[in-house]
């Protein structure tokens, strides 16, 4: 429901006083706000660490008595979020300045007379009461909170959205607003009112009364977090589900959603970014406990981390605040990656070169719809982990790698077709390779990381570089200039012209669209019929040498060319005739070489 309601002045300012906690969080973890009674009358709050595991190593106390203190009341759906500060260093949340006397419920009373108030607490479980008001949110619970490293919002169904500190303290928004988030320099809430899910409120950090504008519906949507790139959303979609949509550059699309299982009261949700794929802690809050989902795609299941017993609720989580010098030196224990800095939000990691990749394999690639053949992901003999090694082009970073569960599960246009190398090579001599990385390649020609999802991220300097795609059985490309590359995802679309080659003809044209050159079974950068290192004969060799019409199946070999799992010489879809085909079909002793230096 939205009510009308009037702009107040604030009152009870700032307070300073602070307990010292005698203990501090621990970079990295999991911080969970706790209401530690069933009271509507209030009670204290806790705010619990946990290892990424879900075990528990810490527990700081709120006050709940004195100037500074900041209580909870019980809330059967959403109590405060817990919200950390851009620069990570403090921990935020919402509560009232008392409890009162049984059986008052601490919801009903107004705020003159039970101040409605925002605790912070630091890195060092240092707890200070910051803000405080006797005429916003009377007769209701605050529920959310956001911050910037300058001001506090916070919000409730019936209010909406409130600066509430520092300066004028007012409603900015009469949206019904059900949570709240600042995410890469934006304020954004989440609601039920009509089709909205998410919105945008105001531009950037507003103080004073602005509009909102819809970005995507999530039904009943409680908690949303962006990516840093702001290309990636998840929501809490109706207590049973995280909802992930997607920015595909004019529309956000929403590929799945991660569901709930068993119980489904999720009511917060925290999401690391900076692991390998994005993975989503939550707080259910009856029954209380921590969960999360490793985003490897649509059915990737909910994990119980850590249930909570006796008089325990979870209201909010965040990441663990901490002391920290940003751009300072550290070792993220990856030798791979290089200068390894504290990032802003306190977390230690080395450079990263992202690509947004896009190639066609001429074997697997289907004219009619479009896409590419993904039958080899359902072979037992699909490998588990890269399959260049021992093919004699070892991977510079992450040799040996494996695959996640799930991931040759995932289904449709981003199902995986097959393993592939990508390289970055020198500006100036691009025969020479600076980083080499295996990398999956969907149906949709999407070149991605081993999550079978996420763009890929090769360790590395921003800088400038000559890029390459290579296959097991086509022929490599590579760009042809050199092109600046940093943390910041770079588009190369390798199936269209209007992305330069090096070389001649390094790119078969197949209707309106370029595809990598299919023949090369022994890898050595050339497509022969006949001759000495022809890759002819190893068709004919593989199934059996005499019998030309017999065919192998379930097979994850060099002979497959159209990587259909299985390897003919004659024949419908026969494997041979790529060959011939790609060395222009009349002169057999012709060759096709490979477009590198």
């Amino acid at each position: 429901m939205i009510r009308n309601l009037r702009y107040f002045a604030p009152v009870l300012g700032l307070t300073l006083a602070t307990i010292v906690g005698g203990q501090s969080f621990t970079p990295g973890r999991i911080a969970v706000l706790e209401y530690t009674t069933g009271s509507l009358s209030g009670g204290p709050y806790l705010i619990r660490e946990f290892a990424k595991d879900g075990t528990p190593t810490a527990t700081f106390q709120v006050p709940s008595t004195g100037q500074h203190a900041v209580v909870g009341t019980m809330n059967w759906t959403t109590g405060s979020q817990l919200a950390r500060s851009p620069s990570g260093d403090a921990l935020f949340f919402t509560g009232f300045a008392s409890t009162v006397a049984y059986p008052t419920s601490l919801t009903s009373t107004s705020s003159a007379q039970v101040p409605r108030v925002v605790g912070r607490m630091d890195a060092s479980g240092n707890c200070t009461r910051e803000y405080a008001t006797n005429a916003l949110f009377s007769a209701e619970t605050m529920t959310q909170i956001a911050v910037d490293d300058s001001h506090v919002w916070t919000g409730s169904q019936s209010s909406g959205v409130c600066l509430f500190g520092p300066g004028t303290q007012q409603v900015i928004n009469p949206i019904e607003s059900r949570g709240l988030r600042f995410d890469n320099g934006q304020l954004y809430s989440c609601t039920n009112s009509g089709t909205d899910g998410v919105l945008q409120i105001g531009q950037g950090s507003p103080t004073a009364p602005t509009s909102a504008t819809s970005l995507f519906p999530v039904p009943n949507a409680l908690d949303v977090q962006f990516s840093p790139d702001g290309n990636t959303a998840y929501a809490v979609y109706g207590t049973n589900r995280v909802r992930k949509m997607v920015w595909n550059g004019s529309v956000w699309t929403n590929p799945y959603d991660l569901f709930c299982a068993p119980s489904n009261w999720l009511v917060r949700i925290a999401v690391d970014f900076n692991d390998t794929v994005p993975v989503i802690y939550g707080v259910h809050n009856a029954p209380s406990k921590l969960v999360k989902w490793t985003d490897l795609g649509a059915g990737s299941p909910e994990e119980l981390l850590y249930q909570a017993t006796g008089q325990a609720f979870y209201y909010g989580i965040a990441f663990t605040p901490a002391n920290c010098t940003p751009g300072a030196a550290c070792d993220d224990g990856d030798p791979a990656t290089p200068n390894d800095v504290v990032r802003a939000d306190c977390t230690c990691s080395g450079d990263l070169i992202r690509l947004s990749l896009k190639v066609w394999l001429e074997g697997p690639y289907n004219t009619g719809s479009g896409a590419m053949l993904d039958v080899l992901r359902g072979l037992a003999a699909f490998p588990q982990s890269e399959p260049y090694s021992s093919l004699g082009l070892p991977p510079t970073y992450a040799a040996g790698a494996t695959l996640p569960p799930g991931v040759l599960t995932i289904t449709g246009v981003n199902a995986i077709v097959d393993w592939l190398l990508v390289e970055l090579r020198e500006d100036s001599d691009p025969a020479i390779v600076v980083s080499r990385v295996p990398a999956l390649l969907q149906r949709d020609g999407d070149v991605v990381a081993l999550d079978g999802v996420s763009e890929l991220a090769i360790p590395g300097s921003p800088g400038q570089y000559h890029v390459a795609v290579c296959h097991r059985n086509h022929l490599p490309v590579m760009t042809l200039g050199p092109l600046a590359l940093g943390p910041s995802s770079t588009s190369i679309d390798l199936t269209q012209a209007t992305t330069p080659t090096y070389g001649s003809n390094a790119r078969k044209p197949i209707g309106n669209t370029l595809v990598l050159w299919a023949g090369d079974l022994n890898g050595d950068g050339q497509v022969k019929y006949t001759g000495i290192g022809n890759d002819r004969d190893l068709v004919l060799n593989a199934i059996g040498g005499t019998v030309p019409t017999a065919t192998l199946t379930g097979q994850y070999g060099q002979e497959d060319l159209n990587l259909n799992g299985l390897v003919r010489y004659t024949g419908g879809s026969n494997d041979r005739d790529l060959i011939l085909q790609n060395i222009g079909g009349t002169v057999p002793t012709a060759v096709r070489h490979a477009q590198l230096p």
